[in-house]
């Protein structure tokens, strides 16, 4: 990480988008929408206007002591939240820019500290990062991560369900294997008297939590039939004599009213990983029909706010108060249009047919009022795209406002930090090939010759 980089504090820019006064705060969606569909609800903690939130950690609260004048809260804030997309995308990334900014110190305990249970953190990412092999620091924050975890009292399949709300496992074998083998020494630690039952202590822990991993797939893989799935009979005799010391050839049965438990718990109840922003959009994304629909399921994005507009198709013009009604989906990058195919519009739900969406990053949004458009809000994309709409009252359009213009600066933001990354890569990148090019002057037999002397 560059010192650049590393020292880099916010300026509140406009980006287009203007700069909010005073009363501009973040909205978080009115409580009547908020409640009747968790799809719809913020995926990060966000600015009220008079309540000022803390800072992650401890650490990162102290790390805003040094700061300048200018950088404001929100600016903190938002730097924190780009920070996170960055992990979203390329984890590792995202670790250096918390570091560099100061959200976690350079240890392994405290970015476990971070990657546990936070909000607007892909769990999928997580679960990336933490398997990650080959590291001694990876290693060192999956410990800690995992040991952060309460397992005390449950059974080995009840705890694997549990430890697996916190992250997704990866697709690759050998990171699994790396991620069930901590569990199984934690899930250990914390039930010395379940684990003594095994002659092989935590190892037998381990393969049958990877036999827990393969009978939840098996059961629940829309692509088995129900005859080929895996019956409890089966179950029981792949693991027959598998409890065994460190160093025996041959083990012992595990007890089959333990299988045959686990196996009952798995069938009845799939064992899923535990929401995040990701599973958040992914919901809205299938409630979203139309042919030129954007893909809404990344993991840097998240929802930040829904809200209906009329939509105003000329603002020189009256349009009856009710007419072009729209469901208007914001994300951290991208705004989606959209008209609710229920005939009883009292709550967020059912369908939605796709009328518009455009990304943020290098859009600009202003209010305006005309006519009977006596809360309007007008949206310009960078490719001059215009979007007029009119608000149900002024507390709903400076909400809104205030909501897209701190997207838009997000976007922008984070779009600049991307092209510094970038610009220090191809000069790292540059240097390097420089280097492996440089002539002596001597030929190759020359200079292998003067090492030799050497």
């Amino acid at each position: 990480m560059s010192p650049r980089l590393s020292s880099r504090r916010f300026i509140p820019v406009s980006c287009g988008g203007g700069i909010a006064d005073g009363r501009a705060e973040v909205w978080v969606p009115r409580a009547s929408l908020a409640h009747s569909n968790k799809a719809h609800s913020n995926s990060l903690p966000r600015l009220e206007k008079h309540v000022v939130e803390r800072l992650p950690y401890s650490e990162a609260s102290s790390s805003t002591s040094h700061l300048p004048r200018y950088v404001t809260e929100q600016d903190r804030k938002r730097q924190y939240r780009i920070a996170l997309n960055f992990f979203n995308k390329k984890p590792d990334r995202g670790v250096a820019l918390l570091n560099a900014w100061g959200f976690v110190d350079e240890t392994p305990e405290s970015l476990a500290r971070l990657l546990f249970g936070r909000r607007g953190l892909s769990k999928l990412m997580i679960g990336e990062y933490i398997g990650t092999l080959h590291s001694q620091f990876h290693s060192l924050v999956l410990k800690y991560f995992i040991s952060l975890i309460d397992l005390r009292g449950l059974e080995v399949d009840v705890a694997l369900r549990k430890a697996m709300q916190f992250f997704i496992l990866p697709k690759e074998a050998e990171k699994i294997d790396r991620i069930i083998q901590a569990f199984a020494i934690h899930y250990s630690k914390c039930n010395p008297r379940r684990a003594e039952k095994f002659r092989g202590g935590w190892d037998t822990v381990h393969l049958i939590s990877f036999a827990v991993i393969m009978l939840n797939t098996d059961l629940h893989s829309p692509n088995l039939k129900q005859n080929m799935r895996m019956k409890k009979e089966d179950f029981v005799k792949n693991l027959k004599g598998q409890d065994k010391a460190s160093g025996e050839k041959e083990g012992v049965d595990i007890d089959r009213s333990v299988l045959e438990g686990i196996y009952e718990r798995v069938q009845l109840d799939e064992i899923q990983p535990g929401d995040d922003h990701v599973a958040q959009v992914a919901r809205v994304d299938r409630a979203i029909l139309g042919k030129d629909k954007p893909r809404l399921t990344e993991t840097q994005r998240r929802l930040v706010c829904y809200c209906r507009l009329q939509q105003v198709l000329d603002i020189q013009k009256k349009q009856s108060a009710l007419s072009h009604e729209r469901d208007v989906f914001l994300f951290n990058d991208m705004l989606v249009i959209a008209k609710s195919q229920n005939r009883k519009r009292t709550s967020i739900g059912g369908s939605y047919a796709l009328k518009h969406w455009l990304v943020l990053l290098g859009a600009s949004v202003h209010e305006f009022q005309r006519n009977q458009y006596d809360f309007g809000l007008t949206i310009i994309s960078a490719n001059k795209e215009v979007l007029h709409f009119n608000a149900r009252n002024n507390d709903d359009r400076c909400r809104f406002v205030a909501d897209v213009r701190e997207s838009i600066r997000e976007c922008c933001e984070m779009d600049t930090v991307r092209l510094e990354l970038e610009t220090e890569q191809l000069e790292v990148s540059r240097i390097t090939v420089a280097d492996n090019q440089r002539d002596s002057g001597l030929p190759d037999d020359a200079e292998d010759s003067d090492v030799k002397m050497r």
